[in-house]
């Protein structure tokens, strides 16, 4: 399935709310392109190691952090999840387990509910996951080490996102012909370093590209974002049509990669900017929208003259968002970030 970003604005997904509503008001009125649903990280049941948990055979919560505790029903659990993984990849139904639950996602439903009050149908709509890695290496055994050092734990829980990635794609396309999935990677940052000792390049490409294949064949479009910097080649190898990075602070890193970053760009791939500061509270206020307009188009010509791709180019494989997540801004702040979006993706049509 082919992408063009066009410019189109979008989120990251957090926002420092209680309650999604008034989150899907400011969306939908704003990022009418490719309006994304909310994530309310201030609820316990949406914390980045919680949201997509539901249903995760041992997954549990010690003091309020993710844990798996095999209980006396855990093989059992896992090997009904196994076959019901295997009966979807065979061509059958997704399961219930897949199910999102409003509890979990209320933004995801409003979102759904407030676009066919009004009788919308945007030209795409976005979703987001927790990566696997990130999760993997987030969620904790009895013994304190993580998830992912153990093979069965760390397949189980990817298969897992993979179905969860499929329900809310499936969920997404009676809103719009267009589903962007993205994977929230913010533990990538720290690929590399001594915090995961032993982790192979290799092992990592294979649990993204499989969530990504899961997004895929669910007829939708698979993305990611990384907060900070990391090994962007290895991004490009897992099959993600869009990658996210906060260009207003790590866009020179990106560069480091420009052949790995032409060959993405040159096959199809989509850059989405992350060019709005929500990481610096007081780089947000400060900047308006023909500052941050003038750091855009210096953006696209450092790409161009790194990669040799014209920027009409780029723009048409360009969407905007701001730099990470809005979850621990104030609400004026978030605010502020998603109007500066919307007027940035609005104003690339000036680039062309």
């Amino acid at each position: 399935m082919d992408f063009w970003g066009q410019g189109r604005g979008t989120l990251i997904g957090s926002m420092p709310y209680e309650d999604a509503r008034p989150a899907v008001e400011i969306i939908v009125s704003n990022l009418t392109r490719l309006p994304c649903w909310p994530q309310l990280p201030r609820r316990l049941q949406e914390g980045m190691l919680v949201q997509f948990c539901e249903g995760l055979p041992g997954f549990g919560l010690q003091n309020k952090m993710p844990y798996i505790l095999p209980k006396d029903d855990f093989e059992s659990k896992m090997l009904a999840f196994y076959e019901d993984y295997l009966a979807w990849e065979a061509g059958g139904d997704l399961p219930e387990v897949a199910t999102i639950s409003p509890d979990r996602a209320p933004g995801l439903y409003l979102l759904e509910e407030a676009l066919n009050a009004q009788g919308l149908r945007p030209q795409g709509v976005k979703g987001q996951i927790t990566g696997p890695f990130t999760l993997t290496t987030g969620i904790k055994k009895e013994d304190g080490e993580a998830a992912f050092y153990d093979l069965q734990l760390r397949d189980l829980i990817v298969k897992f996102l993979a179905l969860k990635a499929a329900w809310q794609a499936q969920k997404l396309s009676s809103l719009s012909s267009e589903v962007v999935i993205f994977m929230d990677e913010p533990a990538l940052a720290g690929f590399g370093s001594s915090s995961y000792v032993g982790i192979s390049r290799e092992e990592v490409v294979t649990m993204v590209t499989e969530v990504a294949q899961a997004i895929k064949r669910s007829q939708a479009i698979a993305g990611i974002h990384v907060c900070a910097n990391t090994d962007w080649s290895l991004i490009f190898e897992t099959g993600v049509k869009i990658v996210n990075l906060d260009a207003y602070g790590y866009l020179d890193r990106l560069l480091l990669f420009a052949e790995p970053l032409k060959g993405f760009l040159e096959v199809g791939g989509n850059l989405a900017l992350g060019i709005v500061p929500t990481l610096d509270k007081e780089a947000l206020s400060r900047e308006d929208e023909e500052s941050l307009f003038e750091r855009l188009k210096g953006a696209l010509e450092a790409i161009s003259r790194a990669t040799g791709l014209p920027i009409k180019d780029l723009i048409q494989r360009l969407l905007i968002t701001p730099s990470c997540g809005m979850g621990t801004l104030n609400e004026d702040l978030a605010q502020r970030a998603v109007f500066l979006t919307a007027a940035l993706s609005q104003k690339v049509a000036e680039l062309r």
